[in-house]
């Protein structure tokens, strides 16, 4: 199998998949209340708050050429545009104020986010800080779910929520998007993993990051259910 066949593997174990979990469960088939929907826009707000270039660049540390290159473009994809030029961070802001949240809510959140939302951006990071293969697999891993789980969540905030496209365009993005980056990311696994002991490494570092992604997601509904009692 090629190197990306194997993280495919772990991206399709239950417990990874991250359509599977709860809150987007709840979600997507229009259950979630909608107050818990805001509170929900505010508190993963903390994730793109903390998103910055070394939690998608470090691993260019390791790389070279054409690849270092696609480092930047995904970067510039997910944090660097212009602010009219739908930059995700900005996205996801107009997605939490359209459904009620204000500035002083999403500060506060950004200020002190819970340790599950704060634990994604940051195993990010890490992965990308201790090699090229880590980093690499690190966000294959995790964009090679979210057109699935964007396009889902969009169709539902249309369907049962009943917002315009203009809302929910940051989830609109992430399946044109995602789908270009794990493509790429493909032939670059191939390309720098080379022994049983990085493939351990690439192997590792998909499933611990889709691990962070899911608790995150686990940590936002303990809060909610214990906050709107649903």
């Amino acid at each position: 199998m090629r190197p990306h066949e194997y993280l495919l593997e772990i991206c399709d174990r239950p417990e990874h998949r991250y359509l599977r979990t709860p809150l987007v469960g709840l979600i997507t088939s229009g259950k979630l209340p909608v107050p818990a929907l805001k509170e929900y826009a505010v508190m993963r707000w903390s994730f793109q708050a903390h998103a910055v270039p070394a939690m998608m660049l470090s691993h260019a540390a390791y790389l070279q050429g054409d690849a270092v290159l696609h480092l930047l473009e995904n970067c510039y994809d997910e944090i660097m545009r212009p602010h009219d030029a739908g930059e995700h961070p900005g996205l996801w802001v107009r997605f939490a104020k359209n459904l009620g949240a204000t500035d002083e809510e999403l500060d506060e959140a950004a200020r002190h986010p819970i340790a599950e939302v704060l634990g994604f951006p940051r195993t990010l990071t890490m992965y990308c800080r201790r090699s090229g293969v880590e980093g690499l697999s690190t966000w294959y891993a995790d964009e090679e779910q979210l057109p699935e789980v964007h396009g889902a969540t969009a169709l539902a905030l249309r369907k049962f929520y009943r917002l315009p496209d203009d809302t929910i365009e940051y989830f609109l993005e992430h399946v044109r998007a995602d789908i270009e980056h794990s493509d790429a990311n493909e032939a670059l696994l191939a390309r720098y993993i080379h022994t049983p002991r990085e493939l351990a490494a690439a192997r590792r570092a998909a499933s611990v990051t889709l691990w962070s992604w899911c608790e995150m997601h686990e940590g936002i509904l303990r809060v909610l259910r214990k906050k709107y009692r649903f």
